[in-house]
């Protein structure tokens, strides 16, 4: 199954990459200073290293999965006159006037403290091939609410 990223959602888990690759050269090295120590049965040292080691290996696992099976979106590339992976969405909620941007991302890039939100979540959703002017409802926690689309952009 792909993986769908904007550009800098692969640069983010590239640097994450980078970063587990230093981690697991570290802890490969403390499992082996632990070994050196004697009794493995007996060692929490090795054991425990040696369990950061396996977490960290399954993490990097997961990434590599990730960035092998990868679709780069790039909104540039599209009309932005629809809602798309990598596009800004600023819509205004019909119950309560209120005006919002959200960017579409991928799971992986998702972070809704900073306006980043997943096409995969009820909002994703609501708002991904509709164009602006069109009036879309999201099913959320709450109940369903009713939004209108006032522009799409492209992010860089």
């Amino acid at each position: 199954m792909a993986t769908y990223l904007t550009k800098a959602g692969v640069i983010k888990l590239e640097a994450d990459l980078k970063d587990l690759r230093k981690q697991r050269r570290t802890l490969e090295e403390e499992v082996r200073i632990a070994r050196d120590h004697g009794d493995l049965r007996e060692n929490a040292e090795y054991h425990a290293a040696k369990e950061r080691l396996t977490q960290v290996m399954e993490k990097l696992t997961g990434l590599q999965y990730k960035l092998a099976e990868v679709c780069v979106v790039d909104p540039s590339q599209h009309k932005t006159d629809v809602a798309i992976l990598g596009t800004r969405v600023t819509v205004k909620d019909l119950s309560s006037g209120s005006k919002d941007q959200y960017i579409l991302v991928g799971p992986d890039e998702a972070d809704p403290v900073a306006g980043k939100i997943s096409m995969q979540s009820p909002l994703g959703r609501a708002f991904i091939g509709h164009k602006i002017k069109e009036k879309v409802i999201a099913t959320l926690p709450g109940g369903p609410r009713e939004f209108e689309i006032l522009s799409i952009e492209a992010v860089e």
